[in-house]
Order: structure tokens, then C-alpha cells, then sequence
């Protein structure tokens, strides 16, 4: 009788589990997708079932997306999904062509484009919302500006050359232009391709009149042999080298070896309210009907180590993560 109970009780579950799949944009072990993930699955119901596909493109080359595209959606196939969650641009980018006309939800997250261009090309059966990710730039601004008292104040935002990156730059870009005479900063934002000319950025800083360095995503560089540099080497690096402080856009550049603080986008909060959009869905909402969102609010944080090696003393309001 034990084992005929705990088999209708699988039996009942299994019924009634909504099968979720996650296409990732980039590896299982880039900080990003580790917190995003661990928001999701903290936030999920137990009832749904979670499959996920990387399609690793921080690591190769852009002339592999396609085929990884392609993987991703015979898993797609194969596991026959009711929602797909996609993580981060390409991702978007890649599979919304190829799953728009599909039977199913689509919700996305850690989306820095503008993803109402590629709905307008793709209209079909999926029902889709989900979550942008927009860097914090005008508040970080405001927050470095009270801690230093240069004249003129010149910031340099690095970013790597990756997708994600340009599309950042480019919401920066337009963000700066509307607030520049308000702002009394002079900022120039740089996109970089290789290892060296990220170095020789870093070294140039200070000669160059700059008075703070902005990180924002560095995972895309190449050296000399146009392999992948690993991100953490490049972070330690710059951490180690700069001649000026560094902040950072993104939580995960935040700590000891790393940028000393910032305003921050958090992964985990990304994937906590995409997952929040998933649950809707499944008690019976259309994901149609739910407008996209925004994550907007991020956190102050520092690292007492990294703020000690500049010599600065963090805002009152920020909180330490070490």
C-alpha cells in the first residue's frame, strides 16, 4: 500500500509539473548566469521543472552562435517545453526566430536591447514578457561625483566588444547625451577588443586626464592569439594595475581584486522576478498580457579591502560585502 501511495503521489506530481527550459546566452559558471539561475530556482514553484541549454557566447566566436542556436533548439524539440526562459540578448536575438510561431511562453531576462525590434519582425503564436537589464549609469554618476572633488571630472566606462556590451554603450550613450550639461562630468566610453588595448587603457588612464574608471563587461577579450582571456584575469589585472580607482557596473566585478564599488545590477534579482512571471503563467496568466519590466533600483555596494587600496571611504548608505 506504501509503494502504491508514493507512486500515485509521482503519478499526481509529474501531471501537474510545467516543464521550464532556460537558454542561457553565455556557461554555467559565469557569475552572472550563477546568480540569475539561483534566483530563478529559489523563486520558481515547486511544480515547475527546470531544464537548462548554454550557448556559450562568451567563449567562442560569433561565428558559432548560429550552430549553438541551432543545439539549443533541438533540446527545444526534444523536451517540448511549455515556457522557455531566454537569458540575455543573444539568447533573444538567437532563438525568437526560431521559436516566435512555437505554442508556448516566452519569458526573457537580462535584456539590454530593445526587444520590441525584434517582436515587431517575428509575430506568432508565443506569448512573450520578461525582464530588461539596464545599467545603472546616471546614478553611478551621481554617486562618484560626491566622492571626488576633481575639476574637471572625466570618467572612462570600459566595456570588452561583446553584443551585450554594444548595446550597453549604446543606452549610455543616449543617456549621457540628454543629462551632459547637467551632469558637469566628462565621460568617454570606450568599447575594446583585445587584451592589449584593454591594458594600455587602464595604464593611459591617469596621463590621459581621467579621474575614475568604470568597468563594465570585459568577458569577450582576445590576446594576442585571439583566444579568450578569462574574465578573472582581466578584473585582477586591472585591479592590480590601474594608477586610478575602479567601480564597476555589475555586482560581480565588486569585491577584493576587483573594482572597489559601484551601483550595481544584481543577477539574482533578474531571475527572481523573470521567475516571478513564470509562476503567473502557470497559475493561468497569459504572458501576453503582462507588460515588460524593468530593473531599475540596483544596490550601492563596496569592498572595504578594494576601497582601503585607493584610500577612499565608501558613502555612508553603501553596504560592504566583505
Amino acid at each position: 500500500m506504501r509503494l502504491l501511495a508514493v507512486l500515485l503521489i509521482m503519478v499526481t506530481t509529474n501531471a501537474f509539473a510545467t516543464k521550464v527550459l532556460l537558454i542561457e546566452s553565455y556557461h554555467a559558471e559565469y557569475p552572472w548566469d550563477v546568480s540569475y539561475v539561483k534566483g530563478l530556482e529559489q523563486t520558481l514553484l515547486p511544480s515547475v521543472i527546470l531544464e537548462t541549454f548554454q550557448m556559450d557566447t562568451k567563449r567562442i566566436p560569433k561565428s558559432e552562435y548560429e550552430r549553438k542556436a541551432n543545439e539549443a533548439f533541438n533540446v527545444y524539440q526534444q523536451l517540448k517545453p511549455e515556457i522557455v526562459i531566454l537569458g540575455d540578448d543573444n539568447a533573444l536575438a538567437y532563438m525568437l526566430p526560431k521559436l516566435y510561431d512555437e505554442d508556448i511562453s516566452i519569458v526573457f531576462l537580462g535584456i539590454n536591447s530593445n526587444p520590441r525590434h525584434l517582436f515587431g519582425q517575428y509575430k506568432g503564436q508565443a506569448k512573450i514578457t520578461g525582464v530588461l537589464e539596464r545599467p545603472l549609469f546616471v546614478k553611478s554618476l551621481g554617486e562618484l561625483r560626491t566622492m571626488f572633488s576633481d575639476d574637471p571630472f572625466k570618467v572612462r566606462v570600459m566595456f570588452d566588444s561583446g553584443v551585450t556590451s554594444q548595446i550597453a554603450k549604446e543606452h549610455i550613450d543616449n543617456q549621457y547625451r540628454l543629462i551632459q550639461e547637467n551632469l558637469g562630468i566628462d565621460v568617454e566610453i570606450l568599447t575594446i577588443g583585445t587584451k592589449q588595448e584593454w591594458r594600455e587603457s587602464v595604464l593611459r588612464a591617469k596621463e590621459e586626464g581621467v579621474s575614475v574608471i568604470i568597468i563594465g563587461l570585459y568577458h569577450t577579450l582576445v590576446d594576442e592569439t585571439g583566444k579568450n582571456v578569462p574574465a578573472t584575469q582581466v578584473i585582477n589585472w586591472t585591479s592590480d594595475n590601474s594608477p586610478l580607482p575602479i567601480f564597476a557596473f555589475w555586482d560581480f566585478a565588486v569585491g577584493e581584486g576587483k573594482a572597489a564599488g559601484g551601483i550595481v545590477l544584481y543577477g539574482y534579482s533578474q531571475g527572481e522576478m523573470a521567475a516571478t512571471l513564470v509562476n503567473r503563467i502557470v497559475n493561468g496568466a497569459s504572458a501576453s498580457s503582462m507588460p515588460i519590466q524593468i530593473e531599475n533600483k540596483g544596490s550601492a555596494i563596496y569592498s572595504q579591502v578594494a576601497m582601503e587600496q585607493w584610500g577612499l571611504t565608501a558613502p555612508s548608505h553603501w553596504k560592504s560585502i566583505d
